[in-house]
Protein backbone atom coordinates (compact mmCIF):
# COMPACT_ATOMS: atom_id res chain seq x y z
CA UNK A 1 0.00 0.00 0.00
CA UNK A 2 1.45 3.09 -0.73
CA UNK A 3 0.58 6.35 0.86
CA UNK A 4 1.22 9.76 0.07
CA UNK A 5 2.85 11.50 3.09
CA UNK A 6 2.59 15.75 2.46
CA UNK A 7 1.49 18.15 -0.21
CA UNK A 8 3.95 18.61 -2.91
CA UNK A 9 3.44 20.95 -6.05
CA UNK A 10 5.80 20.87 -8.90
CA UNK A 11 6.19 24.90 -9.06
CA UNK A 12 5.89 25.30 -5.11
CA UNK A 13 7.94 27.59 -3.35
CA UNK A 14 8.59 25.43 -0.41
CA UNK A 15 10.44 22.70 -2.18
CA UNK A 16 11.41 23.09 -5.98
CA UNK A 17 14.40 24.87 -4.79
CA UNK A 18 15.59 22.01 -2.33
CA UNK A 19 16.51 19.20 -4.38
CA UNK A 20 19.82 20.29 -5.19
CA UNK A 21 19.87 21.39 -1.65
CA UNK A 22 19.43 18.06 0.04
CA UNK A 23 21.01 16.28 -2.27
CA UNK A 24 24.55 18.52 -1.32
CA UNK A 25 23.67 17.94 1.98
CA UNK A 26 24.12 14.12 1.76
CA UNK A 27 27.02 14.66 -0.09
CA UNK A 28 28.65 16.82 2.26
CA UNK A 29 27.25 14.59 5.69
CA UNK A 30 28.23 10.90 3.98
CA UNK A 31 31.71 12.38 2.68
CA UNK A 32 32.80 15.41 5.16
CA UNK A 33 34.98 17.85 4.26
CA UNK A 34 36.25 18.97 7.69
CA UNK A 35 -9.77 46.51 -14.99
CA UNK A 36 -10.43 47.36 -16.68
CA UNK A 37 -12.10 50.89 -16.11
CA UNK A 38 -9.93 50.90 -12.89
CA UNK A 39 -6.96 50.20 -14.57
CA UNK A 40 -4.49 53.03 -13.82
CA UNK A 41 -3.99 54.29 -17.22
CA UNK A 42 -0.10 54.27 -17.35
CA UNK A 43 -0.66 51.28 -18.96
CA UNK A 44 2.17 51.93 -21.29
CA UNK A 45 4.58 50.32 -24.09
CA UNK A 46 8.08 50.57 -23.63
CA UNK A 47 9.74 49.70 -27.16
CA UNK A 48 7.29 46.83 -28.37
CA UNK A 49 6.59 45.77 -24.82
CA UNK A 50 3.13 46.66 -23.67
CA UNK A 51 3.26 46.86 -19.91
CA UNK A 52 -0.51 46.45 -17.74
CA UNK A 53 0.03 47.87 -14.23
CA UNK A 54 -2.90 46.65 -11.92
CA UNK A 55 -3.79 48.57 -8.35
CA UNK A 56 -4.52 46.17 -5.15
CA UNK A 57 -7.58 46.03 -5.48
CA UNK A 58 -9.41 43.98 -8.80
CA UNK A 59 -11.52 46.39 -10.71
CA UNK A 60 -14.21 44.45 -12.34
CA UNK A 61 -15.51 46.09 -15.76
CA UNK A 62 -19.21 46.39 -14.69
CA UNK A 63 -18.49 46.98 -11.51
CA UNK A 64 -19.94 43.34 -10.48
CA UNK A 65 -17.56 41.21 -8.63
CA UNK A 66 -16.08 38.25 -10.12
CA UNK A 67 -15.41 34.67 -8.84
CA UNK A 68 -15.02 30.80 -9.53
CA UNK A 69 -17.38 28.09 -8.26
CA UNK A 70 -15.75 24.40 -8.89
CA UNK A 71 -17.85 21.07 -8.26
CA UNK A 72 -15.92 17.38 -8.33
CA UNK A 73 -17.24 15.45 -11.50
CA UNK A 74 -14.35 12.75 -11.35
CA UNK A 75 -11.88 11.44 -9.13
CA UNK A 76 -9.28 8.27 -9.46
CA UNK A 77 -7.64 6.78 -6.97
CA UNK A 78 -8.20 4.28 -3.58
CA UNK A 79 -6.67 4.00 -0.47
CA UNK A 80 -6.72 0.42 -0.68
CA UNK A 81 -8.05 -1.92 -3.19
CA UNK A 82 -6.68 -2.10 -6.95
CA UNK A 83 -3.20 -1.47 -7.75
CA UNK A 84 -3.87 0.36 -11.01
CA UNK A 85 -5.79 3.06 -9.20
CA UNK A 86 -3.33 3.65 -6.02
CA UNK A 87 -0.57 6.63 -6.38
CA UNK A 88 2.73 6.95 -4.62
CA UNK A 89 3.50 10.06 -3.01
CA UNK A 90 5.38 12.61 -6.05
CA UNK A 91 2.33 12.11 -8.81
CA UNK A 92 1.95 14.45 -11.71
CA UNK A 93 -0.42 14.08 -14.55
CA UNK A 94 -2.34 15.30 -17.48
CA UNK A 95 -5.24 14.97 -19.92
CA UNK A 96 -5.34 15.13 -24.07
CA UNK A 97 -7.15 16.36 -26.37
CA UNK A 98 -10.16 13.86 -26.04
CA UNK A 99 -9.84 13.88 -22.46
CA UNK A 100 -7.94 10.74 -21.42
CA UNK A 101 -5.67 11.05 -18.61
CA UNK A 102 -1.93 10.00 -17.96
CA UNK A 103 -0.78 9.92 -14.31
CA UNK A 104 3.30 9.64 -13.95
CA UNK A 105 3.86 7.65 -10.63
CA UNK A 106 7.22 8.43 -9.33
CA UNK A 107 7.21 6.23 -6.66
CA UNK A 108 6.59 2.94 -8.92
CA UNK A 109 8.59 4.69 -12.00
CA UNK A 110 5.45 4.20 -14.15
CA UNK A 111 2.62 5.84 -16.38
CA UNK A 112 -1.05 4.65 -15.86
CA UNK A 113 -4.01 5.83 -18.47
CA UNK A 114 -7.38 6.56 -17.87
CA UNK A 115 -10.25 7.17 -19.80
CA UNK A 116 -13.01 9.92 -19.22
CA UNK A 117 -14.71 8.44 -17.04
CA UNK A 118 -11.38 7.07 -14.69
CA UNK A 119 -11.59 3.89 -15.80
CA UNK A 120 -8.39 2.55 -16.03
CA UNK A 121 -6.85 1.34 -19.24
CA UNK A 122 -3.20 0.69 -19.69
CA UNK A 123 0.01 0.67 -17.94
CA UNK A 124 2.90 2.65 -19.96
CA UNK A 125 6.70 1.90 -19.08
CA UNK A 126 8.11 0.30 -16.14
CA UNK A 127 11.35 0.69 -13.68
CA UNK A 128 14.75 0.57 -15.72
CA UNK A 129 16.98 1.58 -17.53
CA UNK A 130 16.37 0.81 -21.06
CA UNK A 131 14.26 2.14 -23.71
CA UNK A 132 10.60 3.66 -22.19
CA UNK A 133 12.06 2.14 -18.82
CA UNK A 134 12.34 5.11 -15.99
CA UNK A 135 14.21 5.46 -13.02
CA UNK A 136 12.06 8.70 -12.20
CA UNK A 137 9.58 10.14 -14.29
CA UNK A 138 7.84 14.09 -14.22
CA UNK A 139 5.13 15.38 -15.71
CA UNK A 140 3.01 13.76 -18.90
CA UNK A 141 3.42 16.41 -21.73
CA UNK A 142 2.45 16.16 -25.25
CA UNK A 143 3.96 17.60 -28.86
CA UNK A 144 3.04 18.82 -31.84
CA UNK A 145 2.21 15.60 -33.35
CA UNK A 146 0.18 14.41 -29.66
CA UNK A 147 2.83 12.34 -28.52
CA UNK A 148 2.82 11.74 -24.65
CA UNK A 149 6.73 12.42 -23.35
CA UNK A 150 8.15 12.68 -20.22
CA UNK A 151 11.22 13.99 -18.53
CA UNK A 152 13.80 11.40 -16.96
CA UNK A 153 16.62 13.03 -15.27
CA UNK A 154 18.18 10.46 -13.72
CA UNK A 155 18.59 8.56 -17.17
CA UNK A 156 18.85 11.57 -18.70
CA UNK A 157 16.10 11.19 -21.03
CA UNK A 158 12.96 12.26 -22.50
CA UNK A 159 10.94 9.32 -23.89
CA UNK A 160 7.97 9.62 -25.94
CA UNK A 161 4.70 7.60 -26.50
CA UNK A 162 2.32 6.92 -28.91
CA UNK A 163 -1.59 7.29 -27.81
CA UNK A 164 -1.82 3.66 -27.02
CA UNK A 165 1.18 3.28 -24.98
CA UNK A 166 3.73 2.35 -27.84
CA UNK A 167 7.37 3.56 -26.94
CA UNK A 168 8.38 5.41 -29.70
CA UNK A 169 12.14 6.80 -29.42
CA UNK A 170 13.92 8.20 -26.59
CA UNK A 171 16.14 11.54 -26.90
CA UNK A 172 19.18 11.35 -24.42
CA UNK A 173 19.47 15.41 -22.50
CA UNK A 174 22.83 16.41 -21.15
CA UNK A 175 23.21 16.30 -17.73
CA UNK A 176 21.22 18.75 -15.01
CA UNK A 177 18.82 19.55 -18.03
CA UNK A 178 15.02 19.65 -17.51
CA UNK A 179 12.50 19.63 -20.41
CA UNK A 180 9.42 20.89 -19.69
CA UNK A 181 7.26 21.58 -23.29
CA UNK A 182 8.08 20.94 -26.85
CA UNK A 183 6.95 23.72 -29.16
CA UNK A 184 4.82 23.29 -32.77
CA UNK A 185 8.66 23.71 -34.16
CA UNK A 186 10.88 20.77 -31.95
CA UNK A 187 12.00 23.85 -29.77
CA UNK A 188 12.41 22.71 -26.28
CA UNK A 189 11.42 24.66 -23.45
CA UNK A 190 13.26 23.93 -20.33
CA UNK A 191 15.95 24.76 -17.67
CA UNK A 192 19.83 23.93 -17.57
CA UNK A 193 21.63 23.54 -14.06
CA UNK A 194 25.12 23.61 -13.87
CA UNK A 195 27.67 23.80 -11.43
CA UNK A 196 30.34 25.90 -12.20
CA UNK A 197 32.48 25.33 -9.31
CA UNK A 198 32.39 22.51 -6.42
CA UNK A 199 35.35 22.49 -3.81
CA UNK A 200 35.74 21.80 -0.06
CA UNK A 201 34.41 25.49 0.52
CA UNK A 202 30.87 25.25 -1.06
CA UNK A 203 29.39 24.77 -4.33
CA UNK A 204 28.41 27.60 -6.67
CA UNK A 205 25.99 26.85 -9.63
CA UNK A 206 23.53 28.22 -11.85
CA UNK A 207 20.43 27.52 -13.50
CA UNK A 208 19.38 29.15 -16.93
CA UNK A 209 15.91 29.22 -18.18
CA UNK A 210 15.06 29.56 -22.11
CA UNK A 211 14.50 27.97 -25.05
CA UNK A 212 16.92 25.26 -26.55
CA UNK A 213 17.00 23.82 -30.30
CA UNK A 214 16.95 19.85 -30.62
CA UNK A 215 21.00 19.20 -29.79
CA UNK A 216 20.16 21.48 -26.64
CA UNK A 217 21.80 24.61 -27.91
CA UNK A 218 20.41 28.02 -26.13
CA UNK A 219 17.90 29.69 -28.80
CA UNK A 220 16.44 32.39 -26.34
CA UNK A 221 17.69 32.75 -22.57
CA UNK A 222 14.37 34.01 -20.80
CA UNK A 223 15.92 34.20 -17.31
CA UNK A 224 19.43 32.89 -15.80
CA UNK A 225 20.67 33.08 -12.03
CA UNK A 226 23.15 31.96 -10.04
CA UNK A 227 23.39 30.65 -6.23
CA UNK A 228 26.59 29.08 -3.95
CA UNK A 229 26.34 27.31 -0.80
CA UNK A 230 29.57 27.81 1.76
CA UNK A 231 30.89 24.83 3.68
CA UNK A 232 32.54 24.80 6.73
CA UNK A 233 33.38 22.10 8.97
CA UNK A 234 32.45 24.53 11.83
CA UNK A 235 29.21 23.52 12.25
CA UNK A 236 26.88 21.40 13.54
CA UNK A 237 25.08 19.45 11.20
CA UNK A 238 21.62 20.40 12.57
CA UNK A 239 23.19 24.09 11.93
CA UNK A 240 24.40 23.25 8.72
CA UNK A 241 20.98 22.01 7.51
CA UNK A 242 18.94 24.62 9.27
CA UNK A 243 21.21 27.40 7.52
CA UNK A 244 20.21 25.80 4.04
CA UNK A 245 16.96 25.67 4.44
CA UNK A 246 16.37 28.77 5.78
CA UNK A 247 17.98 29.78 2.75
CA UNK A 248 15.15 27.66 0.85
CA UNK A 249 11.67 27.95 2.27
CA UNK A 250 9.62 30.13 0.73
CA UNK A 251 12.07 31.42 -1.82
CA UNK A 252 10.58 32.46 -4.86
CA UNK A 253 10.37 30.11 -7.89
CA UNK A 254 10.30 30.53 -11.22
CA UNK A 255 7.10 30.00 -12.54
CA UNK A 256 6.19 29.74 -16.33
CA UNK A 257 3.51 27.87 -18.66
CA UNK A 258 3.42 27.91 -22.61
CA UNK A 259 -0.46 27.78 -24.70
CA UNK A 260 -1.16 25.67 -27.61
CA UNK A 261 -0.37 28.23 -29.85
CA UNK A 262 3.16 28.47 -28.34
CA UNK A 263 2.98 31.59 -26.53
CA UNK A 264 5.17 31.60 -22.65
CA UNK A 265 4.19 33.12 -19.39
CA UNK A 266 7.18 33.39 -17.20
CA UNK A 267 7.44 34.94 -14.18
CA UNK A 268 9.81 35.07 -11.38
CA UNK A 269 7.94 36.26 -7.66
CA UNK A 270 10.34 38.24 -5.62
CA UNK A 271 7.72 40.82 -7.47
CA UNK A 272 4.06 40.59 -9.01
CA UNK A 273 5.27 40.29 -12.82
CA UNK A 274 4.51 38.10 -15.03
CA UNK A 275 6.05 38.17 -18.70
CA UNK A 276 4.26 36.56 -22.03
CA UNK A 277 6.48 35.88 -25.02
CA UNK A 278 5.88 34.81 -28.48
CA UNK A 279 6.67 31.99 -30.16
CA UNK A 280 10.14 33.30 -30.92
CA UNK A 281 11.03 34.18 -27.22
CA UNK A 282 10.37 38.07 -28.13
CA UNK A 283 8.85 39.48 -25.06
CA UNK A 284 5.68 41.44 -25.68
CA UNK A 285 4.10 41.97 -22.51
CA UNK A 286 4.53 42.31 -18.72
CA UNK A 287 1.61 42.44 -16.26
CA UNK A 288 2.21 43.90 -13.03
CA UNK A 289 -0.14 43.82 -9.99
CA UNK A 290 0.35 46.69 -6.81
CA UNK A 291 0.01 44.49 -3.47
CA UNK A 292 0.58 43.87 0.04
CA UNK A 293 3.08 40.97 1.18
CA UNK A 294 1.67 38.23 3.02
CA UNK A 295 3.10 37.42 6.25
CA UNK A 296 4.72 33.85 6.61
CA UNK A 297 2.19 32.48 9.34
CA UNK A 298 3.06 29.84 11.95
CA UNK A 299 0.76 27.71 9.59
CA UNK A 300 3.42 28.23 6.52
CA UNK A 301 6.04 26.90 9.20
CA UNK A 302 4.05 23.93 10.02
CA UNK A 303 3.21 23.11 6.52
CA UNK A 304 7.15 23.38 5.60
CA UNK A 305 8.14 21.17 8.38
CA UNK A 306 5.35 18.70 7.34
CA UNK A 307 6.67 18.33 4.17
CA UNK A 308 10.39 18.29 5.18
CA UNK A 309 9.71 15.56 7.78
CA UNK A 310 8.31 13.51 5.14
CA UNK A 311 10.70 13.88 2.31
CA UNK A 312 13.87 13.99 3.86
CA UNK A 313 13.55 12.53 7.26
CA UNK A 314 11.45 9.50 6.28
CA UNK A 315 13.56 8.85 3.39
CA UNK A 316 16.79 9.45 5.68
CA UNK A 317 15.90 8.61 8.55
CA UNK A 318 19.95 8.16 9.77
CA UNK A 319 19.62 12.22 10.20
CA UNK A 320 16.18 11.86 12.14
CA UNK A 321 18.24 12.97 15.62
CA UNK A 322 18.94 15.91 14.20
CA UNK A 323 15.41 16.90 13.00
CA UNK A 324 14.34 18.61 16.56
CA UNK A 325 17.54 21.13 16.56
CA UNK A 326 17.07 21.66 12.75
CA UNK A 327 13.50 23.14 13.26
CA UNK A 328 14.55 24.94 16.28
CA UNK A 329 17.11 26.22 14.43
CA UNK A 330 15.15 27.75 11.16
CA UNK A 331 14.85 31.06 10.51
CA UNK A 332 12.07 31.65 7.73
CA UNK A 333 11.30 34.92 5.47
CA UNK A 334 9.33 37.44 6.81
CA UNK A 335 7.01 37.12 4.20
CA UNK A 336 5.83 34.68 0.85
CA UNK A 337 6.63 35.65 -2.32
CA UNK A 338 4.35 37.94 -4.20
CA UNK A 339 2.46 35.03 -5.49
CA UNK A 340 2.87 30.57 -5.96
CA UNK A 341 1.90 29.69 -9.24
CA UNK A 342 0.01 30.29 -12.21
CA UNK A 343 -1.48 28.86 -14.80
CA UNK A 344 -3.84 30.18 -18.45
CA UNK A 345 -7.04 29.09 -18.92
CA UNK A 346 -8.62 28.06 -21.63
CA UNK A 347 -10.68 31.65 -21.93
CA UNK A 348 -6.90 33.42 -21.88
CA UNK A 349 -7.57 34.42 -18.44
CA UNK A 350 -4.29 34.16 -15.75
CA UNK A 351 -5.14 32.13 -13.03
CA UNK A 352 -2.94 33.16 -10.58
CA UNK A 353 -2.19 31.03 -7.28
CA UNK A 354 -1.27 33.87 -4.81
CA UNK A 355 -1.37 31.53 -1.48
CA UNK A 356 -2.83 28.37 -0.63
CA UNK A 357 -2.98 25.98 2.34
CA UNK A 358 -3.97 22.54 1.31
CA UNK A 359 -7.46 21.11 2.56
CA UNK A 360 -8.17 24.70 3.73
CA UNK A 361 -7.98 27.34 1.11
CA UNK A 362 -6.67 28.77 -1.90
CA UNK A 363 -6.02 32.30 -2.38
CA UNK A 364 -6.34 33.40 -6.72
CA UNK A 365 -6.51 36.24 -8.44
CA UNK A 366 -7.94 35.83 -11.83
CA UNK A 367 -6.74 38.65 -14.84
CA UNK A 368 -8.37 39.33 -18.20
CA UNK A 369 -6.72 38.16 -21.28
CA UNK A 370 -5.48 41.70 -21.67
CA UNK A 371 -3.78 41.78 -18.48
CA UNK A 372 -6.32 43.38 -16.15
CA UNK A 373 -6.87 42.35 -13.08
CA UNK A 374 -10.58 41.94 -12.59
CA UNK A 375 -11.00 39.46 -9.24
CA UNK A 376 -9.52 38.41 -6.11
CA UNK A 377 -11.43 34.90 -4.32
CA UNK A 378 -11.18 31.62 -2.48
CA UNK A 379 -11.40 29.21 -5.21
CA UNK A 380 -11.58 26.15 -2.88
CA UNK A 381 -9.91 23.88 -5.18
CA UNK A 382 -6.25 21.97 -4.90
CA UNK A 383 -3.62 23.92 -5.90
CA UNK A 384 -1.40 21.30 -7.21
CA UNK A 385 -1.14 20.14 -10.55
CA UNK A 386 -3.74 22.42 -11.66
CA UNK A 387 -4.45 22.91 -15.34
CA UNK A 388 -7.92 23.76 -17.39
CA UNK A 389 -8.48 21.88 -20.04
CA UNK A 390 -11.54 20.38 -22.50
CA UNK A 391 -13.84 23.08 -20.46
CA UNK A 392 -12.75 21.63 -17.16
CA UNK A 393 -10.51 21.60 -14.57
CA UNK A 394 -7.85 18.87 -12.84
CA UNK A 395 -5.87 19.21 -9.69
CA UNK A 396 -4.21 16.82 -7.60
CA UNK A 397 -5.72 16.38 -4.13
CA UNK A 398 -4.58 14.74 -1.07
CA UNK A 399 -7.15 13.32 1.04
CA UNK A 400 -6.10 11.16 4.54
CA UNK A 401 -2.37 11.24 3.23
CA UNK A 402 -3.73 9.76 -0.18
CA UNK A 403 -3.31 10.95 -3.68
CA UNK A 404 -6.26 11.40 -6.01
CA UNK A 405 -6.26 12.73 -9.32
CA UNK A 406 -9.69 15.45 -9.62
CA UNK A 407 -11.25 16.31 -12.57
CA UNK A 408 -14.04 19.73 -11.95
CA UNK A 409 -16.42 21.43 -13.57
CA UNK A 410 -16.57 25.17 -13.02
CA UNK A 411 -18.76 27.91 -13.44
CA UNK A 412 -17.88 31.52 -13.90
CA UNK A 413 -20.20 33.97 -12.04
CA UNK A 414 -21.12 37.50 -10.76
CA UNK A 415 -22.02 39.24 -7.65
CA UNK A 416 -22.87 42.05 -5.68
CA UNK A 417 -21.91 42.65 -1.99
CA UNK A 418 -24.61 42.63 -0.01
Amino acid sequence: MNKCKSFRQKNNSICSSLVLAMNMLLLIFLFPADALNGIKEDRQAAGDVEIATNPKTPKPKDGNKIRMVFEEELSIGVEEGDENYMFGGRVYFNADDEGFIYVTDWDRKRIQKFDHNGQYLLTIGRKGQGPGEFRNVWRPRFDKDNHLFVTDISNNRIHFFDRYGNFLRDKKIPQGFSCQYINSKDMIIGSYNKIIEEDKSGTKWFISFGMFDEKFNPVKEIHKRSSESKTTGTKSRAQFTADIWSQDAYKAEICHFMTEDDILYFGYPERYEIQIFSPEGKLTKIIRREYDPIRVSKMHKKRFEKYMEDEFFRLFPRFNDIKEDVFRLMEYPKYLPAYQSFVVMENGWLFVVVDFMPEQYTLVDIFDRDGNYIAQFDARIPAENLFFKNGKAYALATENDYRFVKRYKYEIQEYKDN
